[in-house]
């Protein structure tokens, strides 16, 4: 597993010395260069320009392969624009582009705004975390430092290096008051607009934010074709615990800190790349269904917010943990709508399939059933909740007679019932899914919490079936 390791461009010395303007300053001439050559950015022409004064030459492959053997820290290629850092967690080198360092660096510092955490740089550019945390060691990097590199502060004229700090500043004071602007109109109109309108217009403003591109984590590609089958089934998205009176805490924070965590464990773990993910979702993703703060059926629930609260800040989560998953592979989104949350997950599932109607690799499975199904190669996969129907053999022999007959392997996933559980009947896989969410009142006073708590994750060979689970539990739990 190496990452990203596209062919830095070679050396440009031929192209600076045709175009080379003697007038210009060193980082007017970079933007000259970029316009013909944009394979490099601005920053990495300025820098070249500065090594091609001083005449520095390419470190061969030689150099480079000598310098993984004895495993120093990291070598910088000046010519390339190529950070070559030996990591001990992935027993070899590798090659980040510079822009891509320095871009990492800048994010990682607290000078310009607030540094971002490590989870957040993983996710931003495409690292495991366990590398990006040997990494930043390897380069000694803290929240406190400088967001310029080494290499940046030696070449770049200390002018420059103080104006583009200032634009960074600049540019942070925008975004900051943008997001003033919007909070106060956002609640100026909380004052009096009606809720389904309140919600809706705000349904308008996520969808519009949908992101354009999102990186790709590198892994190893070993030939073997499977489809990744994880479901967050039960997280019931707005439950509260009081750990006096239920022996935990659980709240917005906690079950997010839970499901994008575990998540990336699973993801880490994972021998080499996906086909696809079929993320199986609704199935009580909510804790609430109605404006009273009841299940579909009115029963009262305890919760940590509001009911409109929990509908728009649960449907973000949702989009953040399916564009994390896109990360590896292209995501399919299954719906299994729960007890607690009959209509909301129906609501959540027109919400994304407006999010991702344009990105081309996720799709939403838009259908108002109770019982979904999907086939991947020799697999005939079932999806459901669990709370009704429990003759699921003969639905999906039934339901689905061709693929039945067509497919080798059967398989049902389901959750409702909290733990973890796996039983073969009748030619199918029943697979039981645990659950990521606390204890409230109820659970702990009818003794409901003896199962671990976790999020698992099942590998589907193409032709063999179901090869493997990994199950990533919740660590600390009461």
């Amino acid at each position: 597993m190496r990452l990203d390791m596209r062919a830095q461009p070679e050396y440009g010395y031929d192209l600076i010395s045709q175009q080379y303007d003697n007038t210009l300053s060193n980082i007017e001439n970079a933007r000259r260069l970029h316009k013909l050559d944009s394979t490099k950015s601005v920053k990495g022409w300025e820098m070249s320009i500065y090594r091609w004064k001083r005449n520095e030459k390419p470190v061969s492959n030689e150099i480079k392969q000598e310098f993984a053997d004895v495993n120093k820290s990291y070598h910088y290629d000046s010519i390339n624009d190529t950070y070559y850092t030996y990591l001990s967690i992935a027993d070899q080198m590798v090659s980040v582009g510079g822009d891509k360092h320095r871009a990492m660096k800048e994010a990682y510092s607290n000078m310009v705004g607030k540094a971002a955490s490590m989870n957040e740089v993983t996710r931003d550019f495409g690292i495991p975390r366990a590398w990006f945390d040997e990494y930043r060691r390897r380069h000694g990097w803290t929240h406190d430092m400088s967001p310029y590199t080494d290499e940046e502060i030696a070449t770049t004229d200390v002018e420059q290096l103080v104006e583009d700090l200032v634009l960074k500043k600049k540019h942070l004071l925008h975004e900051k008051f943008e997001r003033r602007k919007w909070k106060e109109i956002e609640d100026s109109a909380e004052k009096y607009d009606m809720f389904n309108s309140y919600v809706l217009n705000e349904f308008k403003q996520l969808v519009s934010d949908a992101p354009k591109t999102t990186p790709k984590v590198s892994m190893v590609e070993d030939g073997t074709d499977y489809s990744l089958v994880i479901s967050p089934t039960d997280f019931h998205w707005g439950k509260y615990g009081w750990v006096d009176e239920v022996g935990e805490t659980y709240h917005f924070e906690e079950a997010k800190k839970r499901l994008m965590e575990k998540t990336e464990e699973l993801l880490c773990r994972l021998p080499s790349r996906p086909e696809e993910i079929i993320l199986a979702t609704g199935s009580d993703w909510f804790h609430v269904d109605t404006d009273a703060g009841t299940t579909t059926k009115g029963t009262p629930q305890d919760m940590c917010g509001s009911p409109a609260e929990i509908l728009m800040t649960g449907c973000q989560l949702a989009r953040e943990h399916i564009d994390l998953l896109r990360q590896v592979a292209p995501v399919k989104v299954v719906f299994m709508p729960g007890n607690h949350d009959r209509m909301s997950a129906i609501a959540l599932m027109m919400y994304l399939s407006a999010c991702y109607e344009n990105v081309d690799d996720c799709e939403v499975m838009v259908s108002p059933s109770t019982r979904q199904y999907v086939q991947y190669g020799n697999n005939l996969i079932g999806f459901i909740h669990g709370d009704g129907a429990k003759n699921l053999v003969d639905l999906m022999s039934n339901e689905q007679r061709q693929l039945w007959g067509e497919c080798e392997h059967h398989t049902w996933f389901h959750g409702h019932l909290h733990h973890r559980q796996v039983l073969e009947k009748g030619g199918c896989l029943i697979v039981q899914l645990p659950s990521l969410a606390g204890h409230d009142r109820y659970h702990a006073r009818q003794g409901y919490t003896t199962s671990k708590a976790g999020l698992a994750a099942h590998m589907l060979d193409k032709e063999k079936g179901l090869i493997a689970t990994f199950f990533a539990p919740v660590e600390g739990q009461h």
